[in-house]
């Protein structure tokens, strides 16, 4: 998936742990470990979406789209960044992978143990092996850009998840107000 799913999963969990957690050392270590398994998770139904493994600039629909999903990041990170920086960080972690190895790419040098990207491997041997995420059969959609739209129709569902998860609540009636 896009770091703008990342982000949004990374929020709902922190939030959704925050509402059911009461201890903070917890919390901590919950919001940690569902925000970082959460991308292996998204990436399994990465599939699913047009996500093609090669950046492609002479596309102008990859151009926009992609320009859409950075500007969607940047967005969504000034959102929620203060509140919900755990939850974002370790939904997005495992993207430091790409980060360092197309980084040695670009500037031209190397590190000898990260020539694969390490935690997507352990992610994926984590869903890979996993029942019930290791029975499921997801069909490519990578290269069709209409696929983009299942993206989108779950950066809405969890936009709306956010909202019903960091709405106020309405407080009690105070007896002056009766």
């Amino acid at each position: 998936m896009q770091e703008p799913t990342h982000i949004l999963a990374g929020v709902i969990i922190e939030r959704s742990v925050q509402l059911t957690c009461g201890r903070r050392a917890w919390t901590f270590l919950l919001t940690a470990a569902l925000a970082f398994l959460s991308h292996g998770l998204l990436d399994k139904l990465a599939n699913f979406t047009y996500h093609p493994p090669n950046a492609n600039f002479h596309d102008p629909f990859w151009v926009i789209y992609h320009s859409c999903v950075l500007a969607a990041t940047v967005l969504f990170l000034c959102i929620w960044w203060r509140t919900f920086k755990l939850g974002i960080a370790f939904a997005m972690l495992p993207d430091l992978d790409w980060v360092i190895m197309h980084g040695q790419e670009i500037f031209h040098f190397r590190i000898p143990f990260y020539q694969r990207p390490h935690m997507h491997d352990l992610l994926g041997l984590i869903f890979d092996r996993t029942r019930p995420f290791s029975l499921l059969k997801i069909p490519s959609h990578r290269h069709n850009p209409w696929a983009c739209l299942y993206e989108a129709a779950l950066v809405l569902l969890m936009l709306g998840a956010i909202y019903l998860l960091t709405k106020p609540q309405p407080g009690p009636i105070s007896p002056s107000r009766q």
